[in-house]
């Protein structure tokens, strides 16, 4: 839920199935929501694949919180190093929930 209410996306979660069918019916263009969402949802994937594998293999559990942190990180640097600098308040609002810096890139 956290990481749904950095995309300014308040939903419940739901079966796996039903997450991949909502990601698929609002991940379609270009515009910078829609970047954050697929970046987004890569960057889960990826860190809760992680953490599964940690739990398996090494017997090794990472806080909710530290994930959460990990795929934030991946998010804001993705959206930092190729982002448009736009305007809009609800992109405002997307650069502030994942830490990035408002402003032109140096």
């Amino acid at each position: 839920m956290a990481v749904l209410a950095m995309c300014n996306i308040l939903r419940m979660i739901s079966q796996w199935m039903d997450e991949v069918q909502w990601m698929l019916d609002h991940a379609r263009g270009h515009k910078f929501p829609v970047l954050v969402r697929k970046l987004v949802f890569a960057a889960s994937i990826y860190h809760i694949w992680l953490e599964r594998n940690r739990r398996c293999f090494k017997n090794q559990f990472m806080p909710a919180q530290e994930i959460i942190d990990k795929i934030k990180h991946d998010v804001a640097s993705k959206i930092w190093l190729g982002r448009e600098t736009q305007s809009c308040e609800w992109y405002h609002s997307l650069c502030v929930n994942w830490g990035i810096p408002l402003g032109e890139k140096t």
